[in-house]
Parts: C-alpha cells; sequence; structure tokens
C-alpha cells in the first residue's frame, strides 16, 4: 500500500514534468513561428515600400510617356506645318526661277549683244623690206616686216587683211619709186580694183606714192595691194614699203 502511495505522487510529477517539457517545446516553437512573423511582416513591409517605389517609378515614367506623346504631337503638327510652309516657299522659288530665267535669258541676250558691239581694238601695220618687180600681171604685194596685228586680222602668209568685225575701216599705203621707173599700186577689195597709187620721175629722181582710203567693211572682207603689171617698187633694210589699217568704228 505505501509503495502504491509513493508511486502515485511519482507519476503525477512525471506527468507534470512531462507537461513542462511539452509546454517549453511549445513556447520555442511559438517564438520560433513569432520571429518568423516578424521576419515575415518586415519583409512584407518592405516589399510593399518596394511596391510603393515602383508604383512612384510607374506614374513618373507615365508622367514622362504623356509628356513625350504631347511632344510628338505638337512636333507632328510642326512638321505639317513646316512642309506646308516649305511647299509654298518651293512655288515662290519656282515662280522666282521662272522669272530670274526669264531675267537671265534677257541679260544674256543683251550682254551678248554688247558683246558684239564691243569694240576691239584691230589694227595693223606692215613693212617691205624689198624691191619688188612686177611682171606681165599684176602681183600681190607681200610683207615681211609686220609691226603691229592686233585682232590677227592681217595674214602674214598672203598679205591678205581679213576683217575681223563688221565696221568703218581706213587704210593707208606708201611705196618708194626712183629714176624712170613706173610704180603703179593697186587697192583690192573681195577681188575688185577700189584705188590706186602712182608714181614716175622721168629725170631719175626718188620719190614716194600712196594713198588713204576708208571703207565699210562686212566681217570676213578682205583687202590687199597689188602691184600694176610691169610696175616696179623699191625697198630695204629700211622699209620705204608699208601698209596699214585699223577699225574706226563697228557698224
Amino acid at each position: 500500500m505505501l509503495t502504491l502511495v509513493l508511486l502515485v505522487p511519482l507519476l503525477l510529477l512525471s506527468n507534470a514534468l512531462a507537461q513542462v517539457d511539452t509546454i517549453s517545446e511549445i513556447q520555442k516553437t511559438i517564438s520560433v513561428l513569432v520571429q518568423r512573423m516578424n521576419t515575415a511582416e518586415s519583409s512584407l513591409k518592405e516589399s510593399q515600400e518596394n511596391l510603393v517605389k515602383a508604383l512612384q517609378r510607374v506614374a513618373v515614367t507615365e508622367s514622362k510617356l504623356q509628356q513625350a506623346e504631347t511632344k510628338l504631337v505638337q512636333a507632328n503638327v510642326k512638321r505639317v506645318q513646316l512642309e506646308s510652309e516649305l511647299k509654298a516657299g518651293l512655288n515662290d522659288m519656282k515662280n522666282v526661277g521662272t522669272k530670274n530665267s526669264a531675267s537671265i535669258t534677257g541679260l544674256t541676250q543683251n550682254l551678248s549683244s554688247l558683246q558684239g558691239k564691243q569694240t576691239r581694238h584691230i589694227a595693223f601695220s606692215v613693212g617691205r623690206s624689198t624691191s619688188l618687180t612686177g611682171n606681165s600681171d599684176n602681183t600681190v604685194i607681200t610683207y615681211d616686216k609686220i609691226w603691229l596685228n592686233d585682232g590677227n586680222g592681217f595674214n602674214k602668209f598672203n598679205s591678205y587683211f581679213v576683217a575681223p568685225l563688221s565696221g568703218v575701216y581706213m587704210f593707208t599705203y606708201n611705196n618708194l619709186y626712183h629714176s624712170n621707173k613706173n610704180s603703179f599700186v593697186l587697192f583690192m577689195m573681195n577681188g575688185k580694183h577700189v584705188q590706186s597709187s602712182q608714181g614716175y620721175d622721168a629725170n631719175g629722181g626718188w620719190g614716194m606714192s600712196g594713198n588713204e582710203i576708208q571703207l565699210r567693211l562686212q566681217k570676213g572682207d578682205s583687202v590687199w595691194l597689188e602691184l600694176g603689171k610691169n610696175h616696179y617698187i623699191y625697198s630695204n633694210v629700211y622699209l620705204y614699203s608699208s601698209f596699214t589699217g585699223q577699225l574706226i568704228y563697228q557698224n
């Protein structure tokens, strides 16, 4: 009986101790759960804060996007205006270009006309260094000394002058004769006799013969001098025989 009495308290104490251990474990478990809940709450709070920040960034981005869309719309409106202004400007330029083209054409024509009428310096002066005796036909008098040939109208190969421009020209020519030899020189234009000069001294003296003429020539007309058949002109290094011409004014 005594043993039974002793066992009962022991059993009770054992159960109590077991219950104490269970409670301790429960408390530990609760503590762990509380910590986990606190950690979860902290994480949730942090997530909420991050979400708020993300939503704020989204709001800022949307605002910027709206501003960009507004600017894009304004830019499109400006582009349309610029395109319209550009088209109008191009049309104006075309009209101005047409007018300018007409003006330039007129100016070009006027310039060409002025250039055509612009007086050029045309003149020549040549001499002959040897005597010449005519034969049974007229002989072209050639010149081997060229002092001046502005405008290149004088041909040094055949001693013809070809008018570079239409206008009024003046020509002079002189030749020396002596003894009883007759000097007869013909001024020719385009194959026709226009004028002459003649010199003769029956007493065997010396003399100069020559003449001067002003003619209206067309561009391309030719003039030259011919020695009459069986006639004579005298010259040497002192160049007594000469032929000159110049443009006085254009037509």
